[in-house]
């Protein structure tokens, strides 16, 4: 008998029932949106964790139906096997594929932003710190010939950039940034497969990361607090992925540096003690997570080499006499001084804001549950260390004198790295021999959900093909490309009406090709961004304070006459970056001195927009020099015309 003679054909009421629920499928697609306007405004508003509700009620609906029946009847047994598929191919997912396709996404995304993001603007903070270092290498000290009050860890990677490649090399300091967030991928997954035995939960974390940081504009990256959040949470991660001495000292070397870089790393140091304590968790019979003589000595080994590697990082200082002059400058930025907005109100504020994100408060609840469950089972790197280390990062913004979107930068990492945890707590029960109780696919759809709700939708906002090409067609041909998306929130016309990307570049060039490395450089552009000249030109500023006319925007002092003077004493080869559009219309910054120096101590020799160069007066009439310098400037050329700095 064949296998068709073998089976019974469907009768009448099966196929009405069927015909009936094709008709109510066919006719709920074509009513849609106006049946969605009958749900719940709730669900409406989330729309996509209601649909993952759904599925997932489905499913556990559908496991009981099958468990309650049996499997004697017909429907209810291709059900099971159903199920059964459906958990196989969960299974294989959490196994490899989801691995496979989010190494994907984070190699498409990194490959489309790292070309032109070598080529984003500075911001002034970056700036400073070049300042600072080509001022050291000079001979003015910082801190005591240069106002300031940040830690010199950036310093230090300026001056060490400035005698690699030359004072000016812009790009040098943004591949630096670049290789870091490589070099924090390739740490997490060698973490994850440690001490988890495979990718998922590492790659996960790594990509929640990055989906944050190709976010974000060029105010934001390459900022001190993302490096001292990257030295901290490396210093986590090398504790609890490579155990015992060695890795104690390359925690506390890396936890050091952080250090160097911003003080904000005290925030971490429980953490940190934590994982040093545990350091070698179950080896020789060593408990390593309670307060044995072990754990004890390990974390006093820990905190000798992290003071011993602070008093390194701060030789220098000590060697040149001025660490006395960057804790006094600390005054600045001390609550209730010049530089600080702080309140306690606004501190609880900004913290009840951070704990009040779903999947932060998610983040906060797994990580608590899975601190205090009993250790049977439990994944080697420590949920009790990352919940400190969390905890430590939702405190960062909130105690800082001042707010800025680049502290939001610390608690992003640590909150991504973390998920890692409750994924790969999840991961293991959902793939584990569990009998009778189907788990794999409930595991996967929670692991797909978090990763809808902290990841873009398709690319993030700086991952923009066209400007990948350009930039590559810029780098072959020694120019410049087109405005880059990291930039479009400054320099984009329709922003601000100052500054144009095509006057800037074009200034830049100018600045490297009629001055020379001794020249001075005085920029008095007072509205934001307050464009970078010097660093990026390799120029020294007549101006001794951090960020020059830019300290006024953000610190209560008044230093018009310290300008004004500076300028005066800056000699003959001296200019002047300014915009006269801009004289009285920032009531912020004034510099009513400092203007009425530059009208009568220079000249115009250049115009890039509103962007004008002022050269200190001389014998040689300003019209000359306008007509052989300034007029082959004043056209406007595609930005892919100009060389870069």
């Amino acid at each position: 008998m064949s296998p068709s003679q073998g089976r019974k054909p469907l009768g009448i009421p099966r196929l009405i029932l069927l015909g009936a629920g094709a008709a109510v499928v066919l006719l709920g697609l074509y009513l849609a949106d106006d049946l969605i306007s009958y749900l719940p405004r709730q669900v409406r508003s989330h729309a996509l964790e209601s649909a993952f509700a759904a599925v997932l009620a489905g499913y556990v609906l559908s496991v009981f139906w099958a468990g309650r029946r049996g499997t004697e009847d017909r429907s209810t047994a291709r059900l099971a096997r159903g199920l059964d598929r459906l958990d196989a191919l969960s299974t294989a997912a959490l196994r490899s594929w989801l691995v496979y396709g989010l190494v994907g996404a984070a190699v498409v995304w990194l490959a489309i932003w790292i070309p032109h993001y070598l080529y984003w603007p500075w911001c002034r903070d970056v700036e400073a710190f070049a300042e600072f270092a080509h001022g050291w290498n000079d001979g003015e000290l910082p801190y005591r010939d240069i106002r300031g009050y940040n830690f010199p860890g950036h310093i230090y990677l300026h001056w060490i950039l400035g005698k690699l490649f030359g004072w000016g090399y812009a790009r040098a300091f943004y591949g630096v940034d670049a290789a870091a967030l490589l070099m924090l991928g390739g740490v997490v997954l060698a973490w994850s497969r440690r001490c988890f035995g495979g990718l998922l939960p590492g790659m996960a974390a790594y990509l929640m990361f990055l989906g944050f940081y190709l976010d974000q504009h060029f105010e934001v990256v390459a900022e001190r607090d993302w490096h001292a959040a990257l030295g901290a949470t490396l210093g986590i991660l090398v504790l609890q992925a490579w155990p015992g001495r060695r890795g104690r000292w390359l925690a506390a070397f890396l936890a050091a540096a952080a250090f160097t870089i911003r003080p904000h790393v005290v925030l971490f140091l429980p953490a940190l003690a934590d994982a040093a304590i545990r350091s070698e968790a179950g080896s020789d019979g060593d408990p390593g997570g309670q307060w044995s003589r072990r754990g004890v000595r390990r974390l006093l080994e820990w905190t000798g080499a992290f003071g011993l590697f602070v008093t390194v990082g701060f030789a220098p200082l000590i060697v040149a006499g001025v660490l006395g002059d960057l804790v006094r400058s600390l005054r600045v930025v001390a609550y209730g001084g010049p530089y600080s907005t702080f309140t306690p109100a606004r501190a609880v504020t900004f913290l009840v804001e951070e704990i009040q994100q779903p999947t932060r408060a998610a983040l906060l609840i797994a990580l608590t549950y899975l601190s205090l469950r009993p250790p049977r089972g439990l994944v080697k790197a420590n949920a009790r260390t990352w919940l400190l280390a969390v905890v430590g990062a939702l405190f960062y913004r909130p105690l800082h004198p001042m707010d800025h979107s680049y502290l939001r930068t610390p608690l992003a990492l640590v909150g991504s790295t973390a998920w890692a945890i409750p994924i790969a707590w999840c991961a293991r029960i959902a793939t584990e021999n569990s009998g009778r109780l189907r788990r794999p696919f409930p595991g996967l759809l929670l692991i797909v959900l978090l990763l809808f709700e902290t990841l873009p939708r398709w690319f993030p906002y700086n991952c923009d093909v066209r400007a990948t090409l350009d930039s590559i067609r810029a780098a072959a041909t020694s120019r410049w490309p087109r405005l880059p998306p990291g930039a479009w929130i400054w320099f984009d016309q329709s922003k601000q009406p100052f500054y144009t990307w095509d006057g800037y570049i074009r200034l830049l060039r100018y600045v490297r090709e009629t001055t020379g490395p001794t020249t001075i450089v005085a920029n008095a552009l007072n509205n934001p961004p307050f464009p970078c000249v010097n660093g990026p030109t390799g120029r020294r500023s007549p101006f001794h304070v951090e960020t020059g006319v830019a300290w006024m925007w953000l610190v209560h002092h008044d230093l018009d006459e310290e300008f004004a003077h500076d300028l005066e004493q800056a000699g003959d080869d001296s200019i002047v970056v300014w915009s006269p559009t801009e004289i009285g219309r920032q009531p912020r910054i004034p510099l009513k001195r400092l203007t009425q120096v530059i009208l009568d101590e220079y000249e115009p020799e250049a115009r890039f927009g509103l962007i004008e160069v002022w050269r200190r007066k001389s014998n040689n009439p300003a019209e000359l020099r306008l007509q052989s310098r300034g007029n082959e400037e004043v056209p406007n050329p595609l930005p892919s015309q100009v060389s870069p700095p």
